[in-house]
């Protein structure tokens, strides 16, 4: 079995080669120097497949849900077919336009300073 340390190694490796650590000197960093919240929105928002099932593979998928609801649903329209993808796949969400609307709508008001409660769907 591939260790957790392993698995995060890889992805940190497939993100420094796909160039999505642009703004960081990649060259001195390890992949214990991501936190594992921006580990999981970078493969989000960038990796294929396979990545996406081995981060399911060694985070919690709540853990995993509460980054896609902050990160990836505040990116919406731009995002919007990969937010589908990830509510009806990953989440087993039945209406997924609705939901994505109203997560894009709290993190916007997060941002706006409003706060963010992560306690409701």
């Amino acid at each position: 079995m591939i260790s957790k340390e392993d698995i995060k190694q890889h992805l940190f490796s497939t993100l420094k080669d796909g160039n999505f650590l642009w703004s960081y000197d990649y060259t001195k960093m390890k992949a214990d120097d991501l936190s594992d919240a921006f580990l999981i929105e970078l493969v989000l928002l960038h990796l294929d497949l396979e990545d996406l099932n081995l981060l399911f593979s060694i985070y919690p998928k709540k853990q995993i849900k509460e980054i896609w609801k902050w990160k990836m649903c505040a990116l919406e329209p731009r995002y919007h077919s990969s937010n589908v993808f990830f509510a009806k796949i990953y989440f087993d969400i039945k209406n997924a336009d609705l939901y994505i609307k109203k997560q894009s709508l709290r993190a916007i008001k997060a941002n706006l300073g409003y706060g963010w409660n992560t306690t409701k769907n």
